[in-house]
């Protein structure tokens, strides 16, 4: 489960960071850059924190994962509220889907996670080695 969440967490963090760059590929309204620009790096940030957490044998943070879904939830929705346009409204809510279930996944992690989840990555490491 541990490594299941990290490289989820890992994903979804590589495609908030794409979220960033997206208007400066595709042309959109300013309002829509600036959402990509700050709820993408807020998601960014969240997600990779929680990545490291999880990849040094520590639990999700519940603060850093609810941050991650809200973000997901808001750059789902906002090109449907400032500019519904064909392509940034594609990209968006596959990004914004992703970017949410990387926090559910967090969550899941945290309380689904078992024993697995609270070890640190050298426990993990020496027990299936039989140590």
């Amino acid at each position: 489960m541990v490594n299941t969440t990290k490289w989820f967490l890992l994903g979804a963090t590589l495609v908030s960071m794409v979220v960033i760059f997206v208007s400066a590929i595709i042309p959109v309204a300013y309002q829509q850059a600036l959402v990509n620009l700050l709820v993408g790096e807020l998601a960014a940030l969240t997600l990779a924190h929680s990545t490291y957490r999880v990849s040094s044998g520590k639990q999700v943070s519940p603060v850093a994962a609810v941050v991650a879904i809200l973000s997901g939830i808001i750059l789902f929705l906002s090109p449907i509220f400032i500019e519904p346009v064909d392509p940034i409204l594609s990209i968006m809510f596959a990004a914004g889907t992703v970017v949410t279930i990387g926090g559910l996944v967090g969550v899941l992690g945290r309380f689904l996670g078992g024993e697995e989840g609270r070890q640190t990555g050298a426990e993990r490491i020496s027990s299936r080695a039989g140590n």
